[in-house]
């Protein structure tokens, strides 16, 4: 039976980057990923903070950088605040392939279209079982999205609160400004979520919604009727749909010889869905505290719980965004309009990522109603 240190289910950005910082740390890794390619299988808007890429390890090379680009954040009678922070978007499949490929340059063995079927324990292994064959692993990294199998496996139940998206990917389109991301919020356009337009190039873009309580689809096709001047000839050249949990990591991620990370612990920034950053920032810490564990031979819950200690920043940011998504949510349209009349772009970036919170909470004091119904929720 083949026999690795660690072994990573799930070629996403979490699992990417733990085959990375794992290998980086001289045990033997396998990553396993069932579809055929590693690549963005998840629909999403692809943008990403410049310091994302510093976090993985990637260079912005024109490959994996579509261009840079500023956000437009509209409410619902379209009220824009924009946000000058230069960000990219990024080409998502190349930028997880680079990383798998530092990954394997460290030495990590990679299987592509290999399912996970399940995880048992044998003594003190986990045997990690697939549709092709069954490894023997001292620690094992779930990585594996939202509807985990190592989860499963381990017998965890708990599960976020997801939001169900669907994107399109449109070529043909006729957009104003190639050079931001735009999203859209309100009740009409996107109960209990936002609607995007993120452009590729000047003729091709990810238009997409995350809704709940309703049906995505129904709500997506209505947001591209809405833009008729920009999307109207526009042809769809992909559609993909995948749940996002958006209500906060799970309590338990770390357990005797094992992890889960990324979509399967919920390590999403709640109130945008935002998983790209945290994710990798997950695997990074999942992959070095294994290594770890693994060369001093201890990978009880007890020394693999040293990741919740390095991973703490971002579960503190999950935390806060969580707090502010459930007070957002509440607010109607108007009072979002009104919101996007005080707030600037700074503002807008504290809230949306968990950041300093308090601080947008006090200035949102003073008003009547708004005081009531967000910042003192905030605080």
């Amino acid at each position: 039976m083949n026999e690795y240190d660690v072994v990573v289910v799930g070629g996403g950005p979490a699992g990417v980057s733990a085959a990375k910082a794992a290998a980086m740390n001289n045990v033997s890794v396998l990553l396993l990923e069932k579809h055929p390619t590693i690549m963005a299988n998840k629909p999403c808007g692809e943008a990403c903070s410049k310091e994302t890429l510093v976090t993985a390890g990637v260079k912005p090379s024109p490959r994996i950088v579509m261009h840079e680009a500023y956000a437009l954040v509209y409410s619902p009678s379209m009220i824009e605040v924009k946000i000058p922070q230069i960000g990219y978007n990024i080409n998502k499949s190349f930028f997880i392939q680079e990383i798998a490929a530092q990954a394997a340059e460290y030495g990590a063995d990679i299987h592509v279209r290999e399912e996970v079927t399940g995880v048992v324990r044998e003594n003190s292994k986990l045997l990690v079982k697939t549709n092709r064959d069954t490894y023997k692993a001292k620690v094992v990294i779930g990585a594996d999205g939202y509807n985990s199998t190592v989860a499963r496996s381990l017998g965890v139940t708990e599960r976020p609160e997801p939001i169900p998206t669907v994107q399109y990917i449109m070529a043909n389109c006729r957009l104003k400004n190639s050079d931001a991301v735009r999203f859209y919020l309100g009740n009409k356009i996107a109960p209990g979520g936002y609607a995007w337009i993120f452009p590729r190039t000047e003729k091709l873009a990810e238009v997409g919604i995350g809704v709940r309580g309703a049906v995505a689809k129904d709500y997506l096709d209505a947001f591209v009727k809405l833009f008729s001047d920009e999307l109207g000839n526009a042809k769809i050249i992909d559609y993909r749909g995948a749940p996002v949990p958006i209500g906060g990591a799970v309590s338990e991620s770390v357990f005797d010889g094992a992890m889960l990370i990324g979509d399967a612990a919920g390590h999403v920034i709640p109130l945008t869905g935002a998983g790209i950053h945290s994710s990798v920032s997950a695997g990074l810490a999942a992959g070095k505290v294994a290594a770890n564990a693994v060369q001093e031979g201890d990978t009880s819950k007890r020394r693999l719980s040293e990741f919740y200690k390095l991973y703490e920043p971002w579960l503190n940011r999950i935390k806060k965004s969580l707090r502010a998504m459930r007070a957002v949510e509440k607010l109607t349209d108007e009072e979002l309009d009104t919101l996007a009349k005080i707030f600037q772009a700074d503002d807008i970036l504290d809230l949306a990522n968990g950041m300093d919170i308090g601080r947008v909470a006090k200035k949102l004091l003073s008003h009547p109603v708004l005081a009531v119904k967000l910042a003192r929720q905030l605080l």
